[in-house]
């Protein structure tokens, strides 16, 4: 009896395993892009929704090959408020200042390239910023000393 129950355990066990091992899977997608990345680097906007980009290209300012030593000083409260983003250039580096350390990004007192919600900016002068993040530093420098060293077009 007990070869018997063995004989048809294993039957019960074997044979669906067997059947199982021969049927083919079948390897169809169920949709055919479901594998596609989930978005592309850029997808045209449908017809009638054209965006309104102006495209602009950055711009040397001032060459200031000795730096911005003699020329600006930084401003501890104007850097404080850019690493809270209250005082930032719109476009970072739309202007710019070539030094022989850094580039430096370049907005003006007029209102040219800058943020200025709390209306801190004074007349006649440029803001040079550096790290315009987290770590963000301002130099303030007067127009009047800077024309000589001044290339924009």
């Amino acid at each position: 009896m007990t070869r018997r129950l063995a004989a048809l355990l294993l039957a019960v066990l074997i044979v669906p395993a067997v059947a199982g091992a021969q049927e083919v899977l079948r390897t169809d997608r169920t949709e055919p892009g479901h594998l596609r990345p989930p978005f592309r680097a850029y997808e045209p906007p449908p017809p009638g929704h054209e965006p309104r980009l102006r495209r602009t290209e950055s711009r040397a300012a001032y060459s200031l090959p000795q730096g911005l030593k003699g020329l600006a000083t930084l401003d501890r409260t104007l850097s404080h408020l850019c690493r809270r983003g209250a005082f930032l250039q719109r476009i970072d580096g739309l202007y710019w200042a070539a030094t022989p350390d850094y580039r430096y990004g370049v907005a003006f007192s007029g209102g040219t390239n800058l943020i200025d919600p709390q209306n801190r900016r004074q007349p006649g002068k440029t803001y040079f910023f550096r790290n315009q993040d987290s770590r963000c530093e301002v130099w303030i420098g007067d127009q009047a000393k800077l024309m000589p060293h001044y290339i924009g077009g």
